[in-house]
């Protein structure tokens, strides 16, 4: 599992290729790329309780997409970080404020 950033492709907003082994790991490594550009230091976030997201769509890209924003909405409207658990659909939520 693996990411990192694209210097060329973005001009206002950051670009990344994330792999994994499967899907699970794919969509964990997007998260982090996601989470670690926008968190400064996501070792001072401690875990405080468990968020539950549940998705579905038969395009996978948009999958994707959809848990990234899910993420970015939890850290801007409920200042939460998710960080993916490696089971479907499930993240657990820290507290950022």
């Amino acid at each position: 599992m693996s990411y990192h950033y694209l210097e060329d492709i973005g001009t206002a907003d950051i670009a990344f290729e994330a792999t994994g082994r499967d899907l699970p790991e794919l969509f964990t490594a997007a998260a982090d790329a996601t989470m670690n550009v926008m968190i400064d230091n996501l070792d001072a976030i401690e875990s405080r309780e468990t968020q539950q997201i549940e998705l579905s769509d038969d395009n996978i890209e948009m999958l994707l997409f959809d848990f990234l924003q899910e993420l970015i909405y939890f850290k801007d409207a409920r200042r939460l970080y998710c960080e993916p658990v490696r089971r479907k659909s499930t993240t657990k939520a820290k507290d950022i404020s």
